[in-house]
């Protein structure tokens, strides 16, 4: 098993555990549910061992065949961690024109979008999220979570901490969201 852990820092420490009894405990502790919630990640064998704040973690990216645990929000299939940025201005250009046009409306039409995270620290991830339209909230399905979990090729998880989520910016299918009380009513200048 392979980890990269991205801080706030904008540095990201690269950790692997090759013993299998190991890699078994380390994936039952690669749980969305209280990954960042449950105090500091101690990372280690012995002397050194290094303690960061999950609060000042990004987004963790495990690498391994072993399956580990993911947690999607109500409505969502699928979160794939795209490659970078090109990859996705490819797929906006091919889909953004067809959702403006007939975009999802009623419960279980096919529901897609694209979501660029920004962090503290300035770096930036893209997500590709498959699912159905539901009633939930477009802002809870990445805000209301402990972790946000997306996979990326060939065997990789990435959870990501949303509480160090600066800004998520998604274009999506829908042809109306339910938005949270307090909305700012505006158009952005840049897309």
């Amino acid at each position: 098993m392979r980890l990269t852990i991205h801080r706030s820092d904008g540095k990201s420490g690269k950790y692997f555990q090759d013993d299998v009894g190991r890699a078994a405990i380390l994936s039952r502790r690669l749980d969305p549910a209280t990954l960042f919630t449950t105090g500091p990640i101690v990372i280690g064998v012995l002397n050194p061992f290094t303690i960061l704040n999950a609060d000042e973690v990004c987004w963790i990216e495990a690498e391994s065949e072993r399956q580990l645990m993911h947690a999607l929000p109500q409505g969502v299939e699928s979160v794939r961690k795209l490659a970078g940025r090109s990859e996705y201005e490819n797929i906006l250009a091919r889909q953004w024109p067809r959702w403006r046009q007939a975009g999802a409306g009623a419960p279980q039409d096919l529901m897609e979008a694209l979501v660029e995270l920004s962090f503290k620290g300035g770096a930036v991830l893209y997500l590709h999220v498959i699912g159905q339209v539901t009633s939930a909230p477009l802002t809870d399905m990445i805000f209301s979570q402990p972790a946000v979990t997306a996979t990326f090729e060939p065997h990789g998880t990435a959870f990501i901490n949303p509480r160090s989520i600066v800004r998520a910016r998604a274009y999506h299918s829908l042809q109306s969201v339910q938005y949270p009380a307090g909305l700012w009513c505006l158009e952005a200048d840049d897309i």
